[in-house]
């Protein structure tokens, strides 16, 4: 964690570097916590806000890079430069499978399957250091989807109640965008060299340059631009910076368990704005999956 991201942020810092950065990990992820109230108030379909989002964050770091002169103090090279591009097609991959999620099924629903992260992010750790998945591991992602069933809605107090197209094809987005959130968050812990504020704004550029062609532009009379404008500027351009900084301070089951501050947020976001409460069982089920988390990866740590 550098001095310059600490004075972006305005945080106070604390002496010990980790605590520092496990204090801005924290709120990074209770700042992704809103982040579904903002895309469904954008009203703009996935790709649109995936590809707007990545405009607004480019210009944001961009100034910010200049202005802490990080591109003259990182280290270029290309490994670095190979595993930010990785990430960054991950990254915006991930955005958009979530922001499609939220237009299929709830807030709490999507940031519950998301937050299943942790489990690919410990599976790449185990892939990168070529060993096979334990034994308990399995057991614990096991435990971990049967709390998704109870989460989601599949199971009820009736048994099995089919999800519909929607919510099916909103989990499933989810999941998909956990395990791609993973792959960049792997690749940041990696990257060694390449400053926080251009390595987000390269990620971006890519986003922007595979994505802008497929999406629709700007209405700029409609208040949906400014919510997107949001997420671009401090969902991304600043949070990110944070995560890729602390990333590489912190150990891998101190960023497991603070992304947990994320689905507690984002339920109480639900709850609040939009009504949707969850039932005993859906309870039942976040508290197996942060359980099951936790556990696992208490013992990679």
């Amino acid at each position: 964690m550098t001095q310059t991201t600490l004075l972006a942020t305005g945080i106070p810092s604390p002496r010990n570097p980790r605590t520092r950065a496990s204090v801005l990990l924290a709120l990074a992820m209770a700042g992704w916590g809103t982040i579904g109230l903002f895309s469904i108030q954008a009203g703009t379909d996935a790709i649109t806000t995936t590809a707007w989002r990545c405009v607004f964050a480019a210009a944001t770091l961009l100034v910010l890079s200049l202005a802490t002169r990080s591109f003259r103090t990182s280290v270029w090279t290309r490994r670095a430069v190979a595993l930010t591009v990785l990430g960054g097609l991950a990254l915006v991959a991930n955005w958009a499978f979530l922001f499609f999620s939220f237009s299929q099924t709830t807030i709490t629903i999507t940031t519950v399957a998301y937050h299943l992260e942790p489990f690919f992010l410990v599976a790449l750790g185990a892939l990168a250091a070529r060993k096979a998945p334990r034994r308990r591991d399995m057991a614990w992602l096991l435990v971990a989807f049967c709390g998704l069933l109870l989460a989601t809605q599949f199971v009820g107090l009736d048994g099995i109640q089919p999800l519909d197209t929607a919510q099916l094809l909103g989990v499933g987005a989810a999941l998909a965008a956990g395990a791609l959130y993973a792959v960049a968050t792997f690749a940041a812990q990696h990257t060694r060299g390449i400053r926080p504020y251009p390595m987000t704004l390269i990620q971006c550029v890519v986003g922007a340059a595979i994505l802008l062609p497929f999406a629709r532009a700007l209405d700029w009379s409609d208040p949906s631009w400014g919510w997107i404008a949001v997420m671009g500027i401090v969902h991304t351009g600043l949070l990110y910076s944070i995560l890729y900084s602390t990333a590489r301070v912190l150990s891998t089951i101190t960023i497991a368990a603070l992304s947990f501050v994320n689905p507690a947020v984002a339920v109480l976001v639900d709850v609040m704005v939009y009504g949707h409460l969850p039932d005993a069982l859906q309870l039942l089920g976040i508290a197996i999956i942060t359980g099951a988390t936790l556990a696992m990866t208490v013992r990679n740590r």
